[in-house]
């Protein structure tokens, strides 16, 4: 459920991006491409570099024309997913010289990048001379069709949903705005379960701890605020979640380990899937089921009789036509709203939204669609998860960032026990309540220790253990970072300063003058810490002796800026237990259901900080909705 800094965002962190543009009811897909047509002169020899949005951030496309050719394309975006549009990049550049041109196919389940590289391309070969007319909009013939259950958008939830509503008997339509099923469970890691049977192989009778724990650890970190029928259903029903998936002929396998020191003397409740390939196998059961799959299909309002029932959708499809679908039930499973910036800016705080690092999700307009016929606002969450710096590829943040060194605020004051950063959520979270961003500061004497390549690790841990290749005697993994080449720290640093992100300081009212507060406050923050580390005792924040382990003492001071990042965004509407919507005055919406990260009520304080409750929710909750769905609409 939880990981840490850039990395994160590019790995896990960025994960959740895909599950906006992976979702049924993000933004259309064009279906057509920009016809090329050089001028008469041609295009002039030279290199020229065209930028535009993509899924991230900003991507773009660098082009060589000589002798009026193209000889040479770079495609770049570093905020991109790194396995799926970062991935898609050399590709998509490489299409690009083949082609001679822009017009090229996207990379399936790269939408955004894929459309975001053509327009940087079209961008530079604009510059270059070269013209271009726009291709008219394809018209096609507008449908109407009549299902059981629809089921909006086929991501993980909406796939589970899609396919439990046809063993039950139901005929079931799923339509979802890419070419892609699964969304983000195709990068997904693993999900809660409580009492399954892999558990069983392991523990026996002696599991060391059972739904009243974990349900009421839910309920406890939402403040008693969280959906109590909705958590217990989740809890209870999670285990059954787990089977139903391995009967599927998904690789689900319980994690050796947690998978993070926080949660390290707890019973592993975290069943991964990774690797398991599990859309190859749940879309077979799809077919199997005879649920059809309207892909490149997005869903723009639902339908509704005179009794305020919702009774199907309008969508637009790929060549531009519209398709009227009429259910007895509808299920949306479209994701939140972390891509709109409106709602975001909302949530967060319009200061602290531009200065975190937001990955990325749906438009939020499925929940916009369910507003618009009732549903009741629930809590709208941030997933604060990990903090890291904005520039691409800098392996010092591993230490810098991931290990319990000093962590200071705007003002140049220390805010947190360093030992948070055993959790990801929670070291994020407090991160979050400083403006979302805070400084880390080392000295060289660690420095020294972190590069010194003759030992096997750096002597403490690190957040993002299980990733740096240190094991124990039996090969397992340890909390423990390697040493980092000292040529590449140095280069780190002078990619930071560059960026304004850090800086190597000679002094501390240098390293003051870089985080912007009082230098005497820095100095009375560092005395202070450095006695804690000599005497082992923290009198502030009650840091454990173990990780009182570097000392800022020996210039030069090396400085890190650290954003929040937030993975994506939580809720959005009202459910049952059942996940049918319901209205302001808690009344159900009839024939509407809804999922996953749509719902309100499993986290609502902050981000539920169990491992794996994010898929492990959206598996769930897809496969209660669609049961559900379609016992209504037959009944109906």
């Amino acid at each position: 459920m939880k990981t840490t800094g850039k990395k994160l965002l590019a790995l896990l962190l960025s994960v959740l991006m895909l599950a906006a543009v992976l979702c049924g009811c993000g933004g259309q897909n064009s279906s057509s491409s920009p016809a090329s047509d050089s001028s008469a002169a041609g295009p002039v020899d030279g290199t020229y570099t065209g930028t535009a949005e993509g899924f991230g951030g900003e991507v773009s496309v660098t082009v060589t024309i000589e002798g009026g050719a193209i000889t040479a394309v770079d495609a770049a975006g570093d905020s991109e997913t790194a396995t799926i549009g970062g991935a898609a990049l050399p590709e998509l550049a490489q299409a690009i010289l083949d082609a001679q041109s822009p017009d090229i196919d996207g990379v399936a389940g790269a939408t955004v990048t894929s459309t975001a590289v053509m327009a940087a391309a079209k961008d530079a070969l604009t510059q270059a001379g070269m013209s271009f007319e726009e291709t008219a909009e394809p018209t096609g013939e507008d449908e109407e069709v009549t299902t059981d259950v629809l089921v909006i958008g086929m991501g993980a939830s909406g796939t589970m949903a899609a396919l439990s509503a046809a063993e039950a008997g139901a005929q079931v339509l799923g339509v979802e705005s890419t070419g892609v099923l699964g969304g983000m469970g195709n990068a997904a890691q693993g999900m809660f379960a409580i009492g399954t049977s892999l558990q069983e192989e392991r523990y026996g009778d002696d599991l060391g701890s059972d739904e009243e724990y974990w349900y009421e650890k839910i309920m406890d970190q939402g403040n008693q605020l969280a959906n109590a029928q909705l958590v217990r259903t989740f809890v209870s029903e999670a285990k059954n979640t787990v089977e139903y998936l391995l009967d599927k002929g998904v690789n689900v396998y319980l994690s050796k380990t947690a998978q993070q020191i926080a949660h390290f003397d707890e019973t592993i409740i975290y069943h991964r899937w990774n690797n398991a390939d599990p859309f190859t196998y749940l879309g077979q059961s799809l077919e199997e089921n005879g649920v059809e799959i309207r892909y490149n299909t997005t869903a723009t309002s639902l339908l509704t009789d005179d009794s305020g029932a919702v009774t199907g959708a309008v969508c637009t499809k790929e060549d531009g036509s519209t398709l009227t679908v009429h259910a007895g039930s509808v299920i949306v499973a479209t994701g939140s709203f972390a891509g709109n910036e409106e709602m975001m800016r909302e949530t967060l705080g319009g200061k602290v939204y531009d200065t975190v690092s937001v990955i990325g999700g749906n438009d939020g307009s499925g929940l916009q669609m369910m507003y618009d016929v009732g549903a009741a606002k629930g809590k709208l969450l941030t997933m604060n998860h990990g903090v890291g710096t904005k520039t691409a590829d800098i392996t010092s943040e591993q230490l810098t960032l991931n290990t319990p060194v000093l962590w200071v605020n705007q003002l140049g004051q220390r805010f947190m026990n360093e030992d948070l950063l055993k959790d990801t959520v929670e070291f994020s979270s407090a991160v979050l309540a400083q403006g979302g961003y805070a400084f880390t500061i080392v000295d060289q004497a660690t420095v020294d220790r972190w590069t010194d390549m003759t030992q096997e690790n750096t002597g403490t841990w690190v957040h993002y253990w299980d990733r740096f290749g240190i094991v124990d005697e039996n090969g397992d993994p340890t909390v423990y970072h390697a040493p980092i080449d000292p040529e590449v720290f140095a280069a780190d640093f002078e990619a930071l300063t560059a960026s304004g992100d850090g800086k190597v300081c000679q002094t501390l009212d240098e390293v003051a003058e870089f985080i912007g507060c009082d230098p005497d406050t820095l100095k009375e923050t560092v005395e202070r810490y450095n006695t804690y580390v000599e005497t082992g005792v923290d009198e502030e924040f009650f840091k454990s002796a173990e990780s009182l382990v570097y000392a800022v003492s020996e210039a030069p001071y090396y400085v890190t800026k650290g954003y929040n990042a937030v993975l994506g965004a939580l809720g959005g509407v009202d459910v049952t237990s059942e996940l049918q919507v319901v209205d302001e005055n808690m009344q159900p919406i009839t024939g509407l259901y809804a999922t996953g990260n749509n719902c309100s009520g499993i986290s609502v304080a902050a981000y539920v900080n169990v491992e794996g409750v994010g898929l492990g929710f959206a598996l769930t909750s897809g496969r209660l909705a669609g049961t559900h769905a379609a016992e209504a609409a037959l009944a109906g």
